[in-house]
């Protein structure tokens, strides 16, 4: 059995497409959905209840207990050999959930596996791999920052990663996975000391469960032939949250580290990070148009990311004289600065 966790927080439309693309899969292992509800919303319940399908378990919680004790709330109840968490803003791609079961079963050192995720219907825009915070990456990070070219050397060592979970073709192993679509073994979560830390209300949550499961001996993977799509926005309320479950990973996982420390002393007494050559561009009726030169025309990769180091970045691969983010994509990109790079 599949046990499939959802949690909603003022997301009803949203819920109802994810939980269809859900129940539309096929040649799979018997489902229990879970839809915990932690809107405080008398007209999300209502919406919940009047068009989620009979068999889901929806719960509303009476106030927002955050992201990380909802899944506990939901997995406490499962049954599930697997344990699928999807955010309400993605969407399983056909035969996604038996391709990623098939690929787990066959795989028994493997704790999770993820789906190859795009950011558009067309499937043309992949979002970033997850990355895992270590020791190692803080030193690079804070060493990064001396000179524009250390500044590429990381940003190239990222940009390998993402080029291998974006065009693989078989599953391979990565160092972390989002929690907002993976599937991941009931036996690991049990060995490696639960689902999420409730200490975190919301992300980061899934890296420490990640860093849990490696430590207890598992390999993560994504498999590309299965796919999700992921309709991620920016907004400036994300910021505080992200940082507030930072803030609880570092104190969990680093607080004692001399290491770390030292890390953190060395990146508070160097300059920003220098950046390349940047040239602001301008919407053009909020879409984004970026004009290909002669010599990348037969084959581009369009990057965006959020620093100039492009770590995360979104990819889109392309050919011709022009590159475009169309204006539903634009959109998403709420609030913020953001770069590109060809």
């Amino acid at each position: 059995m599949i046990s499939v966790i959802l949690v909603n927080y003022r997301t009803a439309m949203q819920t109802l497409d994810a939980v269809a693309s859900v129940k539309t899969q096929q040649d799979i292992d018997p489902l229990e959905i879970f839809v915990i509800d932690n809107s405080i919303s008398d007209s999300e319940d209502a919406l919940l209840r009047t068009c989620l399908p009979d068999d889901v378990i929806h719960i509303r919680n009476h106030e927002n207990t955050g992201f990380a004790k909802a899944c506990n709330q939901a997995f406490a109840l499962s049954r599930g050999e697997f344990i699928l968490l999807l955010n309400p803003d993605a969407r399983l791609l056909p035969l996604a959930l038996s391709r990623l079961t098939k690929s787990l079963k066959e795989r028994p050192h493997a704790g999770a596996i993820g789906p190859r995720t795009y950011w558009d219907e067309d499937c043309q825009f992949l979002m970033p791999p997850s990355t895992f915070p270590s020791i190692n990456s803080f030193y690079k990070q804070a060493i990064s920052r001396l000179h524009a070219k250390l500044s590429r050397y990381q940003s190239f060592d990222f940009r390998e990663k993402a080029l291998q979970a974006w065009t693989s073709t078989t599953p391979i192993p990565v160092e972390a996975l989002s929690g907002g679509h993976v599937l991941i073994r009931r036996e690991a979560i049990l060995k490696c000391g639960g689902l999420f830390d409730e200490r975190f209300f919301m992300y980061w949550e899934d890296t420490d469960l990640m860093q849990r499961l490696r430590k207890s001996g598992y390999q993560l993977y994504i498999d590309p032939m299965a796919g999700c799509l992921h309709f991620y926005e920016h907004s400036p309320a994300k910021d505080q949250l992200i940082g507030q479950g930072w803030s609880t990973y570092q104190q969990k996982n680093f607080q004692r580290n001399i290491h770390f420390q030292f890390a953190q002393w060395l990146s508070n007494r160097l300059p920003p990070v220098q950046a390349p050559n940047i040239l602001p561009l301008t919407p053009d009726n909020e879409k984004l148009t970026f004009p290909i030169p002669q010599e990348l025309r037969k084959a581009w990769l369009l990057e965006l990311g959020t620093t100039p180091q492009f770590i995360p970045a979104i990819g889109h691969f392309g050919s011709g004289p022009v590159a475009v983010v169309d204006t539903i994509l634009f959109k998403r990109l709420r609030e913020n600065t953001y770069f590109a790079r060809l």
